[in-house]
Parts: structure tokens; sequence; C-alpha cells
């Protein structure tokens, strides 16, 4: 069989919709994914360029190291049929490979898929932004499917190596409330995960890198809120980087240049951002770490009986 073809039957298994679904895509977004995939079946210049990519993906999966430029080309960024669509169809290409690296882990499928539907989510997330179809965080993607990132409740965590060691890096993705215990379910699951899935990764931190960990943040919100607890736990490191752009996007789904006018003012959060930026204060970004030991508590056994009940 040749490149090609194994490639056109990677993309036709992927036009199924119950794969797509699967794979966290949304109704209006697995019809653009089908079309896009038509499209390309019919088109070898594209298909070409779809195979280059995938197998740079391909070589990156286990490699926690190498990924971030994955699709860092022009091929990759091309408005072919929406933007981020090529690296999209190659990120279906090799959706096979990944949960296969995941398995070799003792991953259970699960996990797998939770981990993987980010995808949709993230087309989900450009189609807000854009209004229309496509995948403009194809960057943040490829690390993903390097078999680097699990969805563990409501947190999303990749290993990321540090100079004093690996740590447990921590995302927040759009999916519900914050809530302090659904936090510490995710960084109980965390903690066990990753000592038994990538016990060749030691880690004894959690590391996150946000704009939710601008102190200010907690100046202009109440003192219950879900985000400023969440910001309470983390111990600040570093220098702050600005993140303007970062508080804009995350809060408004909006990206380049926006006229900040035309933003909703329903929340307090929206409120405080706006109110910041309006007065000529600016956002930033820190990075911030928690000890990991706090969510050994539970025996090792119960850790492990716990984390293998929501498998």
């Amino acid at each position: 069989m040749s490149v090609l073809s194994e490639l056109s039957d990677r993309l036709s298994a992927a036009y199924d919709d119950h794969a797509l679904a699967t794979l966290g895509f949304r109704e209006d977004d697995r019809v653009d994914v089908r079309r896009a995939i038509e499209a390309a079946m019919s088109d070898t210049d594209r298909l070409s360029e779809i195979e280059r990519l995938a197998g740079r993906l391909r070589a990156g999966i286990g490699d926690f190291g190498s990924t971030a430029d994955t699709f860092d080309d022009p091929a990759a960024t091309s408005d072919w049929r929406g933007i981020g669509v090529l690296p999209m169809l190659a990120l279906l290409a090799v959706t096979d490979d990944v949960r296969t690296f995941h398995r070799s882990r003792g991953i259970s499928a699960a996990v797998s898929d939770r981990s993987l539907s980010d995808l949709g989510q993230q087309a989900w997330v450009h189609r807000r932004t854009f209004g229309a179809f496509g995948l403009h965080t194809y960057g943040w993607m490829a690390t993903a499917f390097s078999g680097n990132l699990y969805w563990l409740g409501r947190l999303q965590f990749n290993l990321v190596h540090r100079a004093d060691g690996w740590a447990v890096s921590t995302h927040i993705p759009e999916s519900g409330h914050l809530t302090p215990e659904s936090v510490d379910d995710s960084f109980r699951q965390a903690v066990a995960f990753f000592a038994e899935r990538f016990s060749d990764y030691p880690t004894r931190l959690f590391h996150c890198g946000s704009w939710l960990l601008d102190p200010q943040l907690a100046d202009v919100l109440k003192p219950e809120s879900n985000m400023v607890k969440f910001q309470k736990r983390w111990a600040l490191e570093g220098e702050p980087t600005p993140a303007d752009a970062d508080a804009i996007f995350f809060v408004f789904r909006r990206r380049n240049g926006v006229d900040r006018s035309t933003l909703p003012r329903e929340t307090s959060l929206q409120r405080a951002i706006l109110d910041k930026l309006d007065t000529g204060g600016h956002w930033n970004s820190w990075d911030g770490t928690v000890e990991q030991a706090p969510f050994l508590s539970l025996r090792p056994s119960d850790a492990q009986t716990r984390y293998k009940e929501r498998m």
C-alpha cells in the first residue's frame, strides 16, 4: 500500500461521525471536517502536504521536548478551506498512532479518548473566536498529539522539563466551573496517573504558566471567586510577561486588534479585564508551582484505587 493510499484510508476512517464525536468535534465542525476530508482526498498535492505534516507528528510521539514547531511552516498556516485545516487533517491522520502510544503506557481508552478530544474542543474555540471552521491552535495540538496531554477531571496536564527536573504542567480547558473540589480531584488523579504511567519521568511539582496567576486578579474579584482560590494555590516564581492578549482571548474569545468598546461587560471578570485595560493598566502571565506532596495524603493503594475507578 502506498503512503498516500494509507493516508486516504486513515482519513476515510476519520470521516465517521462517531469517530469525530469521540474526538470532541461538535456537529457543525463535524460537517466541515468531512467536507475538508472530501476535498483533500481528491487533491494529490494536498494529500502530500498532509502526509508530510503527519510524518513529522509521528516522529514526535513520545518525545516530549521536540514537537513545538511541528506546524511552523507555510504549508501549515495556509488558508486552504480555513485556517489550520491542513494541520487538523494531519492530526486526524495520526490519531491511531497516538492511541497506540497510550496503550503502550497502559493508559485506558477512556482517558485516551478524553485527552484526544481536545482536538474538537480547539476547533470549537476557533469557531467561537473567528466565526468560522479552522484550527489556529495547531501548535498546541502538536504538543498534545505527541502523547503528552492528559485530561483528568476538570484539568489537563502534560510533562514539562525544568531546570530542577520534570514537572506536571497544568492547563484549564473551558469546560465548566473551576471549583476547589474539582481542582483537588484533578490534582489527585494526576499524581496517581503520572506516578503509575510515567514513572520514568519522576515529578514532585505541578506547574502552571497563565494570566490567571496574575495577583491583580485578586484585587478585582471577590475572595470567594473560584479563580482567586485557584490563584492562591500557586507559589509564584520568576518574572511576569505581558498577557493583555491572553486575557482578551481567554475571557472574550477574540484575537488580533480587538475594539474593546464592542466587548461585553456582563460578568465581573469581563468588567475587571476591560476596566484595567481602559485605565492604562495591563495584565501579566506568571509561572507558579504547587507541591504534589499534599495530594499524596491518600495512601498509595487508595490513590491507585481512586484513579482506576475513574478510568
